[in-house]
């Protein structure tokens, strides 16, 4: 039976795959179906620190390794098993730097839009230089009203929801929280794109924080990696559950 542990993206939480969650945990079909679908065994959305019910510190200040232990010690308190780590947006880099560290590798890494930069390289140097530019701009702003660094709604709406219906996206903006400015400046630290396990990287066709264009030359950077394309905005956990939750079982 497959376990799974999905990371949130930068400035979200565990909330945010709740509809994804509510698909892979659905209870079996009544009156059954001919074919035995597949299910997961355990699901468990994972808070990073200074995220969702973690909220409360300075976010501005977690750091890299604070995020990527996090992860590690979830699979070892919540003792998951057979696992298939998924990491969305910014926590692919978390996500692929805790799989190389575990003792006993994933089953599957399961990037969605992952921003990884190479390695070594900042989290961020693998973003457009758009939104290099528009982060440079709203940390300055940030710094001078001396407070954390949110996204704003315009933002959201343009870039992350992009394409969704307009009250979908109410319902998420107040979710949003402060962005961990210290983890998207850091450096990975792997030395090596190679992972442990095997890597399926989804592309969103219709992401305009991070193009797919710049997620496929993150993927051609994983040997043998599976990809596997959804027709979706970044925020495919509230666009696309279903679709999403699929391909997730797909491994199960």
């Amino acid at each position: 039976m497959t376990d799974y542990l999905l990371v949130h993206g930068a400035g979200q939480g565990a909330w945010s795959w709740g509809p994804v969650w509510g698909h892979l945990t659905a209870p079996e079909d009544h009156p059954p179906m001919l074919h035995k679908r597949r299910r997961a065994n355990r699901v468990h959305p994972l808070d990073l620190p200074g995220h969702g019910a973690d909220a409360g510190g300075d976010t501005s200040a977690v750091r890299l390794e604070e995020c990527v232990q996090a992860i590690t010690r979830a699979v070892e308190r919540e003792q998951l098993k057979d696992l298939v780590l998924v990491g969305h947006g910014f926590s692919a880099s978390l996500v692929v730097q805790a799989a190389s560290e575990m003792e006993v590798p994933p089953k599957r890494v399961i990037l969605v839009a992952g921003i990884v930069p190479a390695p070594q390289r900042p989290l961020l140097s693998a973003c457009p230089a758009k939104t290099r530019a528009a982060f440079r701009v709203m940390s300055m702003l940030s710094s001078f009203s001396r407070q954390e660094l949110k996204l704003p709604s315009l933002a959201i709406n343009g870039l992350i929801c992009n394409g969704m219906d307009s009250m979908e996206i109410v319902q998420l903006v107040g979710f949003f929280g402060p962005l961990p400015t210290r983890v998207l400046k850091s450096r990975l630290p792997m030395e090596t794109s190679e992972l442990p396990c095997p890597v399926t990287y989804v592309v969103l066709t219709q992401d305009k924080l991070f193009p797919p264009d710049a997620q496929a030359r993150v993927a051609a950077r994983y040997e043998g990696v599976e990809t596997v394309e959804i027709e979706s905005c970044h925020q495919v956990m509230a666009q696309h559950p279903e679709e999403l939750a699929e391909v997730l079982l797909r491994y199960a």
